[in-house]
């Protein structure tokens, strides 16, 4: 980890990597390193993806060759579940997919009774479902996991538990993980970042804050954990403006730490996400914002 006060690695991060081949491509597109163009440096894909095989082998020759940074994107929202639905009933609808959202977890962990008990079992289950089938693809990462979640349901009490748990089922060392909690100072210095930001999103960020403290100690011991931005202007980062990085960047400099900036480039038609039923997730998964994302972190190309 950098010193207090030193230079900070900017991180440039995709989150949902491997939903398709296509989109997949279209992602290693905007790395420099990986024969694109654009400043990607870092990825997070799902494991429970149809695609999962394909994907991996597709990214596997630059994660070996040390070109992008590559993590696991635990997935317990979306999609079906890698172990067996009859395994996790608590998880699942009728459909066999992910039936909860965020804030379905966060009331499951306010519960006193034995289905709270029963929905974290089996999410350790399926976390480590997903932990071994990322591992088969890529074992020399056993000792130098990284990890995030999607909708950073890792952040809910009950869910945390549930991976940690997971981790020492699967004999898995995490050594970076997300803190996805974001200042709100560097957008607050100017009107026109005033103006880009969602209210939702700010609610978002302080819910996630108040959610830190059940986490923080677990997830920087013995982890590296960046500083974070992808929360006030998440669903239009394209919004995001190099002096607003750049101030970002300062901040984290202070603390220490790197920046990790987060995004969700490359738009997949409805009927190829992971769950077509699942509207909301569907929808933002085929977003036009996902390419304007797409189009900035091109922007960013650190090549001369």
């Amino acid at each position: 980890m950098n010193t207090k006060g030193g230079l900070v690695a900017l991180i440039i991060h995709a989150d949902d990597f491997g939903i398709t081949v296509e989109q997949s491509k279209a992602i290693l597109e905007l790395s420099d390193a990986c024969g694109g163009h654009g400043a990607l440096s870092s990825m997070s894909m799902f494991a429970n993806s149809p695609a999962f095989k394909e994907c991996a082998e597709l990214v596997r020759p630059f994660v070996d060759a040390g070109k992008i940074k590559l993590g696991l994107h635990l997935n317990i929202v979306e999609g079906h579940p890698v172990s067996n639905p009859d395994d996790v009933p608590l998880l699942v609808n009728e459909r066999g997919t992910f039936s909860h959202s965020f804030m379905g977890y966060l009331m499951a962990s306010t519960l006193r009774t034995g289905d709270r008990d029963g929905i974290r079992e089996q999410l350790a289950r399926e976390f480590s479902e997903q932990i071994k089938r990322y591992l088969e693809a890529f074992p020399d990462q056993r000792r130098n996991l990284r990890v995030d979640t999607h909708q950073h349901t890792h952040m809910v009490p009950l869910v945390h538990d549930a991976l940690l748990a997971a981790c020492r089922r699967t004999d898995c060392l995490v050594t970076t993980a997300r803190l996805p909690v974001e200042p709100i100072g560097p957008h607050l210095k100017s009107p026109r970042r005033i103006a880009a930001i969602s209210p939702v999103n700010l609610v978002k960020d302080a819910l996630l804050a108040l959610l830190a403290p059940h986490c923080r100690e677990d997830l920087e011991e013995g982890s590296h954990v960046a500083d974070f931005s992808g929360i006030v202007l998440s669903g239009r980062m394209q919004k995001t403006t190099p002096d607003l990085i750049s101030d970002m960047e300062a901040r984290a400099a202070e603390q220490g730490r790197d920046l990790e900036v987060l995004f969700h480039p490359i738009s997949v038609p409805v009927e190829q996400c992971l769950d077509p039923e699942n509207l909301p997730f569907a929808q933002a998964c085929a977003s036009p914002n996902r390419d304007a994302e797409a189009e900035l972190i091109a922007s960013l190309s650190t090549r001369a």
